[in-house]
């Protein structure tokens, strides 16, 4: 299920109006019948700002797909923001991204792929975001 889906242009204009972080909120609502906490709400206002950023980019096709938090069919998991489109020689491309709010984190001595950072109210180790989209 996809919360949020619409191309580069339609992404890039819900964030310059501001409205971004109501319409997923909204949809979340509309396709899963549940009201959303409001440091989700304020995650989603700060990270659509440095996606915004990432994609306020001419090499990036205007009608790239956009999509935010798609959940994996079957799955407890989900996808906090996708990129599609198609390549030079119209073979399908998708970039998968892990959002995160956190300020620093380190790496876990003897972990491979854990890092330690504060979330959650305390310090953790947590799987690195790009390990993440291995699963």
């Amino acid at each position: 299920m996809l919360i949020y889906e619409g191309t580069k242009d339609n992404f890039l204009t819900s964030v310059e109006q501001d409205t971004i972080a109501l319409e997923i909120e909204n949809n979340i609502y509309e396709r899963m019948h549940r009201h959303t906490a409001k440091n989700e709400f304020h995650a989603w206002e700060n990270s659509m700002e440095y996606m915004y950023k990432v994609l306020n980019d001419q090499d990036i096709p205007s009608d790239a797909g956009i999509a935010i938090e798609y959940n994996i069919p079957q799955t407890s998991k989900r996808v906090d923001f996708l990129i599609s489109g198609y390549g030079k020689h119209e073979d399908a491309n998708v970039v998968l991204i892990e959002l995160k709010q956190w300020d620093e984190l380190e790496a876990v001595s003897g972990r491979d792929g854990l890092v330690q950072t504060y979330t959650g109210n305390a310090v953790r180790q947590v799987v690195h975001p790009s390990r993440k989209r291995w699963i």
